[in-house]
């Protein structure tokens, strides 16, 4: 495979043109060859820039375009602990287009999305939620009512999802 030169090289042959030298005197400077300078010099004088505008994208032909990917990334910030099959059948909903798991994968790799595990806050941090139970209990009930027992692994939401997707270097 021939080696690509940067684009500042082939401005300088441009530069180097115009101030009159021959495609011999070019090549000699900048040490390459006479096809690479008259490659330059017709892709110049046709187009008027140095880098072929019909080159298409290398790769396979992307799934998603940049508007998929907008939609993508907003339904990754409303709904952060769905699986990745959720995601596909919403974004087919949304957008018509049906992706494997693998595609979607990769495309919330590309956006820097990641798998992390989830940061939920106890409920008992919640000082409205406190108080209004203390004054509940209090208001209701007598000290020889009461019992009390050891309930702190107990968690209305322990069988929600332990996993979800954020940007990378924030939390989930």
């Amino acid at each position: 495979m021939p080696r690509e030169f940067s684009k500042d090289l082939y401005w300088r042959i441009v530069y180097l043109y115009t101030d009159g030298l021959s495609t011999m005197d070019i090549a000699n400077t900048l040490h390459m060859s006479k096809g690479v300078v008259n490659k330059i010099k017709k892709r110049y004088n046709r187009w008027a820039c140095i880098i072929n505008p019909f080159k298409g994208v290398p790769g396979r032909r992307k799934l998603f375009s940049r508007r998929d990917m907008t939609i993508l990334r907003g339904l990754v910030r409303e709904k952060v602990d769905w699986y990745l099959d959720e995601l596909i059948y919403e974004m087919e909903c949304l957008i018509g287009k049906r992706a494997s798991i693998a595609t979607l994968w990769s495309s919330l790799q590309y956006m820097g999305i990641t798998r992390k595990k989830l940061q939920k806050a106890a409920l008992e941090r919640n000082e409205i939620v406190r108080a209004h139970y203390l004054a509940t209990i209090g208001e209701h009930y007598t000290r020889n009512q009461l019992i009390f027992i050891d309930e702190s692994a107990k968690d209305e939401r322990s069988l929600s999802r332990l996993y979800g997707y954020s940007p990378r270097n924030t939390p989930a």
